[in-house]
Protein backbone atom coordinates (compact mmCIF):
# COMPACT_ATOMS: atom_id res chain seq x y z
CA UNK A 1 0.00 0.00 0.00
CA UNK A 2 0.98 3.53 -0.23
CA UNK A 3 2.35 5.68 2.11
CA UNK A 4 -0.26 8.69 1.55
CA UNK A 5 -3.00 7.85 4.23
CA UNK A 6 0.49 6.69 6.77
CA UNK A 7 1.53 10.64 5.62
CA UNK A 8 -1.63 12.05 6.57
CA UNK A 9 -1.91 10.35 9.57
CA UNK A 10 1.48 10.62 10.42
CA UNK A 11 1.44 14.18 10.33
CA UNK A 12 -1.83 14.92 12.14
CA UNK A 13 -0.73 12.62 15.32
CA UNK A 14 2.82 14.39 15.33
CA UNK A 15 2.16 17.83 14.01
CA UNK A 16 -0.31 20.95 14.76
CA UNK A 17 -2.90 22.66 13.31
CA UNK A 18 -4.57 25.97 13.18
CA UNK A 19 -8.36 26.10 14.36
CA UNK A 20 -10.57 28.91 15.52
CA UNK A 21 -13.52 28.82 17.10
CA UNK A 22 -15.21 25.97 18.62
CA UNK A 23 -12.18 24.02 17.60
CA UNK A 24 -10.26 25.92 20.17
CA UNK A 25 -12.27 25.24 22.66
CA UNK A 26 -12.34 21.48 21.69
CA UNK A 27 -8.81 21.20 22.06
CA UNK A 28 -8.63 22.20 25.81
CA UNK A 29 -11.37 18.62 26.08
CA UNK A 30 -9.68 16.42 28.86
CA UNK A 31 -12.21 14.31 27.99
CA UNK A 32 -12.44 11.64 25.30
CA UNK A 33 -15.36 12.68 22.69
CA UNK A 34 -17.22 11.27 19.54
CA UNK A 35 -17.98 13.92 16.87
CA UNK A 36 -19.69 12.22 14.10
CA UNK A 37 -21.48 15.75 13.34
CA UNK A 38 -18.70 16.06 10.19
CA UNK A 39 -16.51 13.89 8.73
CA UNK A 40 -13.41 16.32 10.02
CA UNK A 41 -10.17 14.30 10.62
CA UNK A 42 -6.44 14.56 11.42
CA UNK A 43 -4.99 16.79 8.75
CA UNK A 44 -1.18 18.10 7.66
CA UNK A 45 -0.70 21.72 9.61
CA UNK A 46 1.90 24.41 10.18
CA UNK A 47 4.26 23.80 13.30
CA UNK A 48 3.75 25.69 16.61
CA UNK A 49 0.48 26.57 16.32
CA UNK A 50 -0.23 23.85 19.20
CA UNK A 51 -1.13 19.97 19.62
CA UNK A 52 -2.52 18.61 16.79
CA UNK A 53 -6.57 18.74 17.41
CA UNK A 54 -7.89 17.70 13.79
CA UNK A 55 -10.67 19.24 12.34
CA UNK A 56 -10.22 19.44 8.71
CA UNK A 57 -13.13 19.95 6.47
CA UNK A 58 -10.70 19.01 3.00
CA UNK A 59 -12.05 15.72 1.48
CA UNK A 60 -9.92 12.58 1.38
CA UNK A 61 -7.60 13.42 -1.72
CA UNK A 62 -8.35 10.31 -4.67
CA UNK A 63 -5.51 7.46 -4.31
CA UNK A 64 -3.27 7.39 -7.28
CA UNK A 65 -3.40 4.70 -10.01
CA UNK A 66 -1.15 2.95 -8.58
CA UNK A 67 -2.48 2.41 -5.46
CA UNK A 68 -6.22 1.77 -7.27
CA UNK A 69 -4.00 -1.07 -9.46
CA UNK A 70 -2.69 -2.92 -6.29
CA UNK A 71 -6.13 -2.97 -4.80
CA UNK A 72 -7.43 -3.94 -7.71
CA UNK A 73 -4.64 -6.74 -8.03
CA UNK A 74 -5.30 -7.81 -4.62
CA UNK A 75 -9.21 -8.06 -4.80
CA UNK A 76 -8.78 -10.01 -8.17
CA UNK A 77 -6.56 -12.46 -7.09
CA UNK A 78 -8.35 -13.30 -3.48
CA UNK A 79 -11.71 -13.61 -5.86
CA UNK A 80 -9.28 -16.35 -8.35
CA UNK A 81 -8.77 -18.04 -5.31
CA UNK A 82 -12.30 -18.10 -4.15
CA UNK A 83 -13.47 -19.60 -7.67
CA UNK A 84 -10.48 -22.38 -7.86
CA UNK A 85 -11.96 -23.02 -4.30
CA UNK A 86 -15.07 -23.77 -5.51
CA UNK A 87 -14.29 -25.85 -8.30
CA UNK A 88 -11.86 -27.60 -6.18
CA UNK A 89 -15.17 -27.92 -3.71
CA UNK A 90 -17.41 -29.58 -6.24
CA UNK A 91 -14.43 -31.80 -7.71
CA UNK A 92 -13.24 -33.49 -4.66
CA UNK A 93 -16.05 -33.61 -2.37
CA UNK A 94 -18.89 -32.85 -4.42
CA UNK A 95 -20.89 -30.36 -1.68
CA UNK A 96 -22.67 -28.17 -4.10
CA UNK A 97 -23.66 -25.89 -1.08
CA UNK A 98 -20.18 -25.18 0.06
CA UNK A 99 -19.14 -24.85 -3.67
CA UNK A 100 -22.24 -22.25 -3.79
CA UNK A 101 -20.58 -20.04 -0.81
CA UNK A 102 -16.91 -20.02 -2.20
CA UNK A 103 -18.21 -19.44 -5.69
CA UNK A 104 -20.62 -16.44 -3.73
CA UNK A 105 -17.66 -14.82 -1.92
CA UNK A 106 -15.57 -15.01 -5.43
CA UNK A 107 -18.11 -12.95 -7.30
CA UNK A 108 -18.52 -10.83 -3.93
CA UNK A 109 -14.85 -9.81 -4.12
CA UNK A 110 -15.06 -9.46 -7.66
CA UNK A 111 -17.77 -6.63 -7.61
CA UNK A 112 -15.74 -5.45 -5.04
CA UNK A 113 -12.46 -5.01 -7.55
CA UNK A 114 -14.74 -3.33 -10.41
CA UNK A 115 -16.22 -0.83 -7.84
CA UNK A 116 -13.44 -0.29 -6.77
CA UNK A 117 -11.70 0.11 -9.89
CA UNK A 118 -14.78 2.08 -11.48
CA UNK A 119 -14.84 4.44 -8.23
CA UNK A 120 -11.06 4.78 -7.02
CA UNK A 121 -11.99 6.41 -3.45
CA UNK A 122 -13.12 2.87 -2.59
CA UNK A 123 -9.79 1.63 -2.47
CA UNK A 124 -8.63 5.05 -1.42
CA UNK A 125 -10.56 4.61 1.59
CA UNK A 126 -9.33 1.34 2.32
CA UNK A 127 -5.81 2.09 1.76
CA UNK A 128 -6.15 5.17 3.85
CA UNK A 129 -7.14 2.69 6.58
CA UNK A 130 -4.54 0.23 5.97
CA UNK A 131 -2.08 2.82 6.27
CA UNK A 132 -3.34 4.56 9.76
CA UNK A 133 -3.85 0.55 10.75
CA UNK A 134 -0.09 -0.63 9.71
CA UNK A 135 1.92 -0.59 12.60
CA UNK A 136 -0.40 -1.78 14.64
CA UNK A 137 -0.90 -4.72 12.21
CA UNK A 138 2.82 -5.58 12.35
CA UNK A 139 2.77 -5.02 16.61
CA UNK A 140 -0.25 -7.48 16.90
CA UNK A 141 1.74 -9.87 14.07
CA UNK A 142 4.82 -9.51 16.60
CA UNK A 143 2.92 -10.18 19.92
CA UNK A 144 1.68 -13.78 17.69
CA UNK A 145 5.17 -14.64 16.96
CA UNK A 146 6.32 -13.69 20.69
CA UNK A 147 3.84 -16.03 21.68
CA UNK A 148 4.58 -18.48 18.58
CA UNK A 149 8.39 -18.66 20.48
CA UNK A 150 7.19 -19.16 23.97
CA UNK A 151 5.08 -22.05 22.91
CA UNK A 152 7.75 -23.75 21.34
CA UNK A 153 9.68 -23.29 24.11
CA UNK A 154 7.17 -24.30 26.54
CA UNK A 155 7.33 -27.63 24.56
CA UNK A 156 11.19 -28.31 24.17
CA UNK A 157 10.47 -27.68 28.34
CA UNK A 158 8.56 -30.81 28.43
CA UNK A 159 4.83 -29.13 28.51
CA UNK A 160 2.48 -30.00 25.46
CA UNK A 161 -0.63 -28.13 24.90
CA UNK A 162 -2.16 -30.33 22.60
CA UNK A 163 -4.31 -32.17 25.13
CA UNK A 164 -5.48 -28.81 26.70
CA UNK A 165 -6.58 -27.49 23.24
CA UNK A 166 -8.37 -30.67 22.39
CA UNK A 167 -10.23 -30.02 25.88
CA UNK A 168 -11.28 -26.91 24.67
CA UNK A 169 -12.69 -28.19 21.57
CA UNK A 170 -14.48 -30.70 23.93
CA UNK A 171 -15.51 -28.26 25.92
CA UNK A 172 -17.18 -25.95 23.56
CA UNK A 173 -18.81 -28.43 20.92
CA UNK A 174 -19.30 -31.62 23.07
CA UNK A 175 -17.66 -34.95 23.65
CA UNK A 176 -20.63 -36.81 21.98
CA UNK A 177 -20.69 -34.27 19.13
CA UNK A 178 -17.04 -35.33 18.52
CA UNK A 179 -17.19 -38.84 19.42
CA UNK A 180 -20.35 -39.75 16.85
CA UNK A 181 -20.29 -41.41 13.98
CA UNK A 182 -18.93 -39.51 11.25
CA UNK A 183 -17.19 -37.23 13.87
CA UNK A 184 -17.93 -33.59 14.01
CA UNK A 185 -18.87 -32.18 10.81
CA UNK A 186 -15.83 -29.57 10.02
CA UNK A 187 -17.48 -27.47 7.32
CA UNK A 188 -17.06 -23.79 6.15
CA UNK A 189 -19.87 -22.56 8.34
CA UNK A 190 -17.70 -24.31 11.08
CA UNK A 191 -14.72 -22.50 10.94
CA UNK A 192 -16.56 -19.03 10.37
CA UNK A 193 -18.37 -19.27 13.86
CA UNK A 194 -14.99 -20.98 15.34
CA UNK A 195 -13.19 -18.06 14.68
CA UNK A 196 -15.48 -14.76 14.17
CA UNK A 197 -15.57 -14.64 17.79
CA UNK A 198 -11.94 -14.14 18.59
CA UNK A 199 -11.91 -11.61 15.39
CA UNK A 200 -14.51 -9.55 17.03
CA UNK A 201 -13.18 -10.02 20.20
CA UNK A 202 -9.79 -8.85 19.40
CA UNK A 203 -11.21 -5.41 18.12
CA UNK A 204 -13.46 -5.27 20.66
CA UNK A 205 -10.71 -5.70 23.69
CA UNK A 206 -9.83 -2.32 22.78
CA UNK A 207 -12.59 -1.66 25.96
CA UNK A 208 -10.35 -3.07 27.71
CA UNK A 209 -7.81 -0.97 27.49
CA UNK A 210 -6.15 -3.50 24.47
CA UNK A 211 -5.40 -5.88 28.04
CA UNK A 212 -7.82 -8.51 25.80
CA UNK A 213 -6.60 -8.19 22.63
CA UNK A 214 -2.78 -8.34 24.02
CA UNK A 215 -4.08 -11.59 25.78
CA UNK A 216 -6.15 -13.15 22.50
CA UNK A 217 -2.32 -12.87 20.55
CA UNK A 218 -0.02 -13.91 23.31
CA UNK A 219 -2.69 -16.75 23.68
CA UNK A 220 -3.37 -17.97 20.19
CA UNK A 221 0.96 -17.73 19.32
CA UNK A 222 1.43 -19.80 22.50
CA UNK A 223 -1.25 -22.36 21.29
CA UNK A 224 0.21 -22.23 17.92
CA UNK A 225 3.74 -22.64 18.27
CA UNK A 226 3.45 -25.38 21.14
CA UNK A 227 1.37 -27.58 18.70
CA UNK A 228 3.20 -27.04 15.60
CA UNK A 229 6.84 -28.11 17.39
CA UNK A 230 4.76 -30.89 19.25
CA UNK A 231 3.20 -31.64 15.98
CA UNK A 232 6.76 -31.23 14.39
CA UNK A 233 8.44 -33.82 16.02
CA UNK A 234 5.90 -36.49 15.59
CA UNK A 235 5.02 -35.94 12.00
CA UNK A 236 7.86 -34.13 10.32
CA UNK A 237 7.13 -30.43 9.73
CA UNK A 238 6.55 -30.96 6.13
CA UNK A 239 2.98 -32.03 7.28
CA UNK A 240 2.40 -29.21 9.95
CA UNK A 241 2.92 -26.63 6.81
CA UNK A 242 0.64 -27.94 4.58
CA UNK A 243 -2.08 -28.29 7.49
CA UNK A 244 -1.31 -24.54 7.91
CA UNK A 245 -0.30 -22.22 5.21
CA UNK A 246 -2.95 -22.87 2.87
CA UNK A 247 -5.65 -21.49 5.43
CA UNK A 248 -3.12 -19.89 7.38
CA UNK A 249 -2.45 -17.22 5.14
CA UNK A 250 -6.03 -15.87 4.91
CA UNK A 251 -6.79 -16.09 8.75
CA UNK A 252 -3.88 -14.91 10.54
CA UNK A 253 -3.83 -11.52 8.72
CA UNK A 254 -7.56 -11.16 8.88
CA UNK A 255 -7.02 -11.76 12.80
CA UNK A 256 -3.91 -9.45 12.78
CA UNK A 257 -5.84 -6.71 11.32
CA UNK A 258 -8.50 -6.69 14.07
CA UNK A 259 -6.05 -6.98 16.41
CA UNK A 260 -4.50 -3.93 14.99
CA UNK A 261 -7.58 -1.84 15.30
CA UNK A 262 -8.55 -3.21 19.00
CA UNK A 263 -4.68 -1.43 19.54
CA UNK A 264 -5.00 1.78 17.68
CA UNK A 265 -8.75 2.62 19.15
CA UNK A 266 -6.58 2.54 22.79
CA UNK A 267 -3.59 4.48 21.21
CA UNK A 268 -6.65 7.07 19.94
CA UNK A 269 -8.08 7.10 23.50
CA UNK A 270 -4.47 8.58 24.76
CA UNK A 271 -4.25 10.73 22.14
CA UNK A 272 -7.94 12.22 22.87
CA UNK A 273 -6.92 12.18 26.51
CA UNK A 274 -3.74 13.91 26.42
CA UNK A 275 -5.22 16.65 24.12
CA UNK A 276 -3.23 15.53 20.78
CA UNK A 277 -6.69 14.60 19.04
CA UNK A 278 -9.89 16.95 18.96
CA UNK A 279 -12.37 14.09 18.89
CA UNK A 280 -12.10 10.16 19.54
CA UNK A 281 -13.85 9.23 16.38
CA UNK A 282 -15.43 10.52 13.45
CA UNK A 283 -17.81 9.68 10.30
CA UNK A 284 -14.31 9.25 8.32
CA UNK A 285 -12.45 7.20 10.71
CA UNK A 286 -15.59 4.84 11.79
CA UNK A 287 -16.28 4.84 7.48
CA UNK A 288 -12.86 3.73 6.27
CA UNK A 289 -12.10 1.35 9.63
CA UNK A 290 -15.17 -0.39 8.63
CA UNK A 291 -14.43 -1.02 5.30
CA UNK A 292 -11.02 -2.29 6.95
CA UNK A 293 -12.82 -4.36 8.98
CA UNK A 294 -15.12 -5.66 6.71
CA UNK A 295 -11.99 -6.80 4.40
CA UNK A 296 -10.54 -8.62 6.90
CA UNK A 297 -13.06 -10.43 7.97
CA UNK A 298 -13.86 -11.79 4.10
CA UNK A 299 -10.16 -13.16 4.45
CA UNK A 300 -11.73 -14.64 7.41
CA UNK A 301 -14.30 -16.69 5.33
CA UNK A 302 -12.14 -17.48 2.55
CA UNK A 303 -9.86 -18.89 5.04
CA UNK A 304 -12.60 -20.88 6.64
CA UNK A 305 -13.80 -22.38 3.33
CA UNK A 306 -9.96 -23.45 2.45
CA UNK A 307 -9.26 -24.62 5.89
CA UNK A 308 -12.47 -27.09 5.38
CA UNK A 309 -12.39 -28.70 1.94
CA UNK A 310 -8.83 -27.72 0.60
CA UNK A 311 -6.02 -27.75 3.83
CA UNK A 312 -6.39 -31.71 3.65
CA UNK A 313 -6.25 -32.05 0.02
CA UNK A 314 -3.24 -30.21 0.17
CA UNK A 315 -1.70 -32.36 3.07
CA UNK A 316 -3.02 -35.57 1.62
CA UNK A 317 -1.33 -35.01 -1.47
CA UNK A 318 1.98 -33.82 -0.17
CA UNK A 319 1.94 -37.64 2.79
CA UNK A 320 1.36 -39.49 -0.16
CA UNK A 321 4.47 -38.33 -1.76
Amino acid sequence: MNERGADREGRSETGVERHTGDDRGESRSEHPTVDLSTDAEETPSSPGSGPDIGGDAEPPEPPDSATVRRWTSLTVALAVIAFVTATTILAAHAATQAAAGAAALGLGLGTLAVVGRTTPTVFGMLDDAWAEHRPYVWFSTGVFAFGGVVGALLYAAGIDLTELFLEMIMEEFGEDDLSSEGGLELSASFFIMNNTPPFVAAIAGALTLGAVTLLIMVFNGVLVGNIVAAMGAQTGFGVIFALLVPHGIFELPALFVAAGVGFRVVHRVGQRIAGSRTSLVTKRYLARTTALVGFAWLLLVLAAFVEAYVTGLVADALVAV
